[in-house]
């Protein structure tokens, strides 16, 4: 369902083989995941992928059922806030300020995550937070 693009993250394997042993590995604090929803993208897909090359991520495209929801999300990853939030800014003219409540409830349901006009954001995985607590409480670096 994944297919990634731009520069190698390389932190997802060692911080999930903790997880499953139930350890809150380090690279889940420094770990800031901006959620782009498909649909709220101004430009075809393709070529937002190609303007955002150079950033790690990846992006699914849901099927049935889910695609009822939401057609499908664009996920980059950050060490840290400031970077997450310098990329938003680079990239806002490419995104809508507005999502429809039933994709953003979506959204705020299985992943958990804050709003920043149509886009969304979180730190680690969403299962971390049923181990270690909601990550908003998390400390950080």
């Amino acid at each position: 369902m994944w297919k990634y693009f731009g520069k190698q993250w390389g932190k997802c394997e060692e911080c999930w083989l903790a997880y499953k042993n139930g350890v809150q590995h380090e690279n889940s604090l420094n770990c800031y995941k901006l959620g782009i929803p498909i649909s709220s993208l101004k430009i075809p897909l393709n070529e937002f992928l190609e303007i955002v090359k150079d950033i790690p991520g990846k992006y699914g495209i849901f099927g049935f059922p889910l695609s009822l929801l939401s057609k499908g999300v664009i996920i980059f990853y950050f060490n840290n806030e400031e970077e997450m939030m310098n990329f938003i800014n680079k990239i806002e003219r490419y995104v809508k300020d507005d999502l429809p409540l039933k994709e953003k409830k979506f959204f705020d349901i299985f992943v958990n995550v804050n709003w920043i006009k149509s886009v969304n954001w979180r730190r680690g995985c969403p299962e971390y937070d049923k181990k270690f607590g909601d990550w908003r409480n998390w400390k950080k670096k």
